[in-house]
Parts: structure tokens; C-alpha cells; sequence
């Protein structure tokens, strides 16, 4: 476990600039990085001789034998191949199964139909802008939901849903290190954290410590999702800001990895791992 920590601590801080020919230090690197490194390896340790003397009340969804065989699907625009080659290169290489659901397009929907049916509140709004939810927006929530209903149907205890602009910072042995210890009781599982405040309640898993966003990646269990189901329609905000209010109002059990398996690569603030632009993010912040 703690090889595979400090191997992807190596990847993300050490190794992007051994190639660097600034100076004779060219093998060091910025000091922000490596105090960044630091501090996550020494917070794991820290993390570590905590646990190891507590006793730990935490059911787990799998039992210690139990063999681990999830699903893994991501949305994709058909409009944009490029993201899709970015996924299929990532999961390919690490040796994971994946499918690629053709997210609902946005630019395709009839808002006011989708009123009439009873799938989208005439009251909708999002809470960043106070504005009503823009096109992408109810096409992403739409495009997760027919996810839950796929993961409703599945043979596995867990789903894994991503979006086109997940990251992956972890190899697979680590990824299935962390599913074996998603608690017993989860609905979700995320493992790209967007930096949102936590609080860690066993070496592998976190509880969100305040509101928290993004779906870049999250496994969803068959309880979770028939909850989400249940709960989801008429589509009133989006759906983060969905989730997370239902997990606010205990009406689910979100749960996140202790370490961040994948990152989201469309936050421009991000400059180490920016790949691609949000049409999300940008359209709500004009």
C-alpha cells in the first residue's frame, strides 16, 4: 500500500522535472512541489500509525475474500473524440475494462418538453449563477442518470461512472486497494476529492467534512443507486450540487478515497494537470 503511495507521490511531483535543464539543479525541483510531496507522504504516515492502534468499527462492503469486479463506464460527447482518446489511452494502458456511454449533448434538448414531462422543475436554478440550469448542465445530470439506472441493473456491489476529464494518478492495484475498503454503508464513493475539506476515518476512506462538488469520479453502489433514482427527478439544481445537498440532509452516504485516485483535468487554476476546457465551468461563470 504504501509503495504504491509513495510511487505515485514519485509520478506527480518528482518525475515531471527530472528533464528539467535549468542550472546544474536540474534533478531538483520547486520547492512548492516538493514540500507538497512531503507533507502528503508524512500526512499518510501520520494517518498510518493513528489507525494502527484504533480499533476500526467500520463495516466494509466486501468481505476480505471476496473477489473485486466493478464496471467502469464514462461519459463522453460524441462531438468530442479527442476526450475520448485521452480516457481510452489511460484505462487502456492500466489495464481496465471500460465502456463509453455517449453523454445526453445539451445542445440536442428540449428544456421546455423536458418541463412538460416532468423531468426537468420549471423552477430549476443553479446556485453559482441564480440563473436557470444552462443546456450542458441538465445534459450532464441526464447523462449520470441513465449511469444510475445501468449501475441499478448490474451484477457488482459497485459501479465506477467517470467524466471525460478524469486523470488518473493511481495504478490499478491501488484503485482496487481502495474499493475493497469502501464502507459497508456507502451510496457513493468518490475518488477525485476537487480539493473539498475532509475527514478521514480509516487508512482508505473519508467523510466530506462541508459542501463538496464534482463528479469527475465515483463509484456507485446498487443502493446508491436506486436512492439517487428515487430522488433525482424533477431535476431542480445540478448534479453535484444534487448530490451533495442529499448527502447534506442525510438522505445519502457519500463517502471519498483517503488519497485521490483521479483528477479532474479541466480546471484551467489547475496548471500542473490542465488538459482540456470545461464547457460546464465556462459557461456558468459568464
Amino acid at each position: 500500500m504504501m509503495k504504491n503511495v509513495y510511487a505515485n507521490l514519485y509520478r506527480k511531483y518528482v518525475r515531471p522535472y527530472r528533464g528539467s535543464k535549468t542550472g546544474p539543479w536540474r534533478w531538483l525541483f520547486g520547492t512548492q512541489a516538493a514540500l507538497q510531496s512531503v507533507s502528503s507522504a508524512g500526512s499518510l504516515v501520520l494517518d498510518r500509525l493513528r489507525f494502527a492502534f484504533k480499533r476500526s468499527d467500520i463495516k466494509l462492503l466486501y468481505a476480505h475474500n471476496d473477489s473485486i469486479s466493478f464496471e467502469i463506464t464514462c461519459i463522453n460527447l460524441l462531438r468530442r473524440p479527442d476526450k475520448r482518446q485521452f480516457i481510452e489511452k489511460q484505462f487502456g494502458e492500466a489495464g481496465f475494462d471500460f465502456k463509453i456511454f455517449p453523454a445526453v449533448d445539451g445542445l440536442e434538448i428540449d428544456t421546455d418538453q423536458l418541463i412538460k414531462d416532468g423531468i426537468l422543475a420549471p423552477d430549476n436554478f443553479c446556485p453559482v449563477t441564480g440563473i436557470p440550469l444552462i443546456p450542458e448542465q441538465i445534459g450532464a445530470y441526464l447523462s449520470h442518470y441513465e449511469l444510475w439506472k445501468t449501475a441499478l441493473k448490474s451484477s457488482n456491489k459497485v459501479s465506477l461512472i467517470l467524466e471525460d476529464d478524469a486523470l488518473m494518478v493511481c495504478d490499478k492495484p491501488t484503485l482496487e486497494e481502495f474499493v475493497r475498503h469502501i464502507p459497508a454503508d456507502t451510496d457513493l464513493f468518490f475518488i477525485n476529492r476537487r480539493r473539498n475539506k475532509i475527514k478521514h476515518i480509516s487508512l482508505h476512506a473519508s467523510k466530506f467534512a462541508c459542501d463538496f462538488w464534482g463528479l469527475t469520479a465515483y463509484f456507485l453502489t446498487k443502493q446508491g443507486a436506486e436512492k439517487l433514482i428515487n430522488l433525482s427527478l424533477p431535476i431542480r439544481k445540478s448534479a453535484d450540487e444534487s448530490i451533495n445537498e442529499l448527502n447534506k440532509n442525510g438522505m445519502i452516504k457519500c463517502y471519498c478515497s483517503r488519497q485521490e485516485l483521479i483528477v479532474e483535468c479541466s480546471n484551467s487554476k489547475d496548471t500542473q494537470n490542465f488538459r482540456f476546457a470545461s464547457d460546464i465551468i465556462d459557461r456558468t461563470e459568464k
